[in-house]
C-alpha cells in the first residue's frame, strides 16, 4: 500500500509542476508585456522566455514595440478667401516605454490620432492663415501688368 508521505510528495510535485507550467510565458520578439502584482504594475518583462508567479502576478498589457503606422483621416479647411484645403495624413510611432504607453493612457492609438489631428489643423491654420494676403497680391500682381 502506498504510504500518506508519497501521496503527500506527489500532490508536492504536481502542484509545483502546474506553478511552473502556468509561470513560464515566452514574449515574442518586438513585444513587451506589463506583469501586474495583485492589480498594481510590477515589472515589464523583456522578449525571450520570462517567469511570473502566477498566484501573485497576472500578463495585463501586450504592448507592440515595433514602429506602426496610423492613417490621419482628411482635414479640410476653408481659406480666408473661401478656397477649401484638403490634407491628408500617415503617422508612424513607436512605444518606447511599455508600461508609460500602457497606463498613462486609456486608448493609444485614439489619443496618438486625435493629437496628429490637431496638430495638423494648426499647421493648416498657420499656413493658410495667409493664403487670402498671397492672393491679393497675385492678382494686384496680374491687374498691374
Amino acid at each position: 500500500m502506498i504510504e500518506a508521505s508519497t501521496i503527500v510528495v506527489g500532490i508536492f510535485v504536481l502542484l509545483i509542476l502546474v506553478l511552473v507550467f502556468l509561470g513560464v510565458r515566452q514574449v515574442p520578439q518586438g513585444m513587451e508585456y506589463t506583469v501586474e502584482r495583485f492589480g498594481q504594475y510590477g515589472r515589464t518583462p523583456r522578449p525571450g522566455l520570462n517567469f511570473i508567479f502566477p498566484v501573485a502576478e497576472s500578463v495585463r498589457r501586450k504592448m507592440n514595440m515595433m514602429e506602426t503606422v496610423l492613417d490621419v483621416p482628411s482635414q479640410e479647411v476653408i481659406t480666408r478667401d473661401n478656397a477649401m484645403v484638403t490634407a491628408a495624413g500617415v503617422v508612424f510611432y513607436q512605444v518606447l516605454d511599455a508600461a508609460k504607453a500602457a497606463y498613462e493612457v486609456n486608448n493609444l492609438e485614439y489619443a496618438i490620432l486625435n493629437l496628429t489631428m490637431t496638430n495638423l489643423r494648426t499647421v493648416m491654420g498657420f499656413m493658410l492663415g495667409g493664403i487670402g494676403e498671397i492672393t491679393k497680391q497675385a492678382f494686384a500682381r496680374t491687374e498691374s501688368k
